[in-house]
């Protein structure tokens, strides 16, 4: 065997025994002396071996145990490590940055372009976890009225941790409320990056900073779109002819709530409001119910287009909030008509409509589109939708053949336009019925014909009894 490699760089893989095969080319007392540190050598290499064997065994040992991790895995923990690399501050880079963070923040805001001469907008820091901040321009209605509602009722609880001297809404003016926001935001801003845990969430927001629960945050959203959609309600008023079918009569949030709890809404129901009005009520109904879908349907121009309004300072609020409220949309259209008639037939689970002063075309109207939902489908009325005579003879085209009817449980003056008492009630659609109802009449009918047949041979009888006796 040659030997080639130089005596210092040890092969750890061979032993002791190899080692003394090795052909070293020394004469006499040298080879003695080299033989025994070659033995030495070898010694410490064994050693050595066997610390480095026990080193890789618990190595692999190690290795099986980890997880094998996935070219993705590495990537995406290399992206994580480089993101919380603290990154030495470019200025010019910075402020480039935060340009373009601020005109996206301005394409961001409504109205925020070519806005009139005279007209600015309001800035309110959210303090809600996910919350956007709210811009609101000084021409849309009650705006002052609005803001002081959010710090009120929303933020009263906030404002004495900040550093700022408490507001005085009845002596403020337009000067005043941008003077005191402009430190508000200031203060709001090195609050939440300074407290980030602070902010407020969902569960906070009812039990620490509104004191209440879902429905007086839906109640408050809902009338804060109002108020900024609507410039004078009495145009509504004057809009609709007295005592009319399109008679304005909007139901109260607190109603809404108390039928909505009645009827214990579920998450996969799809409600429709049948005269939607102004929307109120299906964006109460998003904010406060956990449902599928909301649908408002209202023909009249005037409430539509305030409707259309409403829904977007819903939406925009309820981002404020940092909330997310359940689908809805408000359509401008007659239910009457096929595509919005389709439409209820095929999705509707739940249906209200105040059918008040419906006359007898529109109340054969409804009539036919509830006759064609699946059955289960709820609707809730302010009218019985029938109150014809119901008996054998009639039964076949009566309504309540195809429901079962129940009154509702109403608070106190649930309209806006009464401080009457005014009943609520409830139709459960069963198509079904009508073929029970039919096989009633039909036992019943039996029954009576048995009845006079055994009259009629008790009669026969007796009266062959007195043939006999005088004959």
């Amino acid at each position: 065997m040659d030997f080639q490699t130089p005596w210092n760089l040890v092969d750890e893989n061979l032993d002791i025994e190899d080692l003394e095969e090795f052909d070293v080319p020394t004469h006499g007392n040298q080879r003695q002396k080299q033989k025994r540190n070659g033995r030495k050598t070898a010694r410490k290499v064994q050693k050595r071996s066997r610390k480095s064997g026990q080193q890789e065994v618990a190595s692999k040992k190690t290795k099986k145990a980890e997880p094998v991790r996935q070219p993705e895995e590495k990537y995406e923990e290399e992206q994580d490590q480089e993101e919380h690399k603290p990154e030495a501050q470019n200025p010019v880079k910075q402020l480039q940055e935060e340009q373009d963070q601020e005109e996206q923040d301005q394409a961001d805001v409504p109205g925020q372009v070519a806005l009139p001469d005279g007209v600015f907008l309001y800035k309110v820091q959210s303090l809600y976890r996910h919350g956007v901040d709210l811009h609101v321009r000084s021409d849309e209605p009650n705006v002052m009225e609005v803001i002081e509602k959010i710090f009120t009722e929303f933020y009263k609880n906030v404002l004495p941790r900040l550093p700022l001297q408490q507001p005085d809404w009845k002596a403020m003016d337009t000067t005043d409320l941008m003077e005191f926001l402009e430190s508000f935001n200031f203060a709001a801003e090195k609050f939440k990056k300074e407290k980030p845990r602070s902010l407020l969430t969902a569960a906070r927001w009812r039990k620490v900073h509104l004191q209440s629960d879902s429905f007086k945050e839906g109640h408050l959203i809902t009338e804060l779109a109002r108020k900024l959609s609507v410039v004078d309600e009495r145009v509504l008023k004057r809009h609709y002819k007295s005592f009319s079918e399109e008679t304005y009569g909007a139901t109260k949030t607190e109603q809404m709530k108390h039928m909505l709890d009645q009827l214990k809404v579920k998450n996969d129901d799809v409600i429709f409001d049948l005269g939607s009005g102004i929307g109120q009520l299906v964006t109460f109904t998003a904010s406060y119910a956990n449902v599928a879908m909301v649908y408002g349907i209202e023909k009249c121009d005037a409430p539509a287009d305030i409707a259309a309004r409403i829904s977007e300072n819903f939406k925009r609020l309820m981002k404020f909030f940092g909330k997310i409220p359940s689908p809805f949309e408000l359509i401008k259209g007659d239910f009457t008509k096929p595509a919005n008639k389709e439409s209820i037939v095929k999705k509707a689970t739940i249906i209200f409509v105040n059918n008040w002063l419906f006359g007898n075309e529109l109340m054969r109207d409804l009539r036919e589109i509830l006759h064609l939902c699946a059955p289960g489908t709820r609707v809730v009325v302010t009218k019985l939708i029938d109150q014809t005579r119901f008996n054998k003879k009639t039964y076949v085209g009566h309504f309540n053949s195809f429901s079962h009817t129940a009154p509702l449980d109403s608070i106190d003056c649930p309209v806006e336009w009464t401080d009457k008492k005014f009943d609520f009630w409830v139709s459960r659609m069963d198509n079904e019925k009508v073929y029970n109802l039919a096989e009633h009449f039909r036992a019943e009918e039996e029954e009576q014909e048995a009845k006079r047949e055994t009259k009629r041979l008790a009669k026969a009888q007796k009266a062959e009894l007195n043939s006999h006796k005088f004959s």
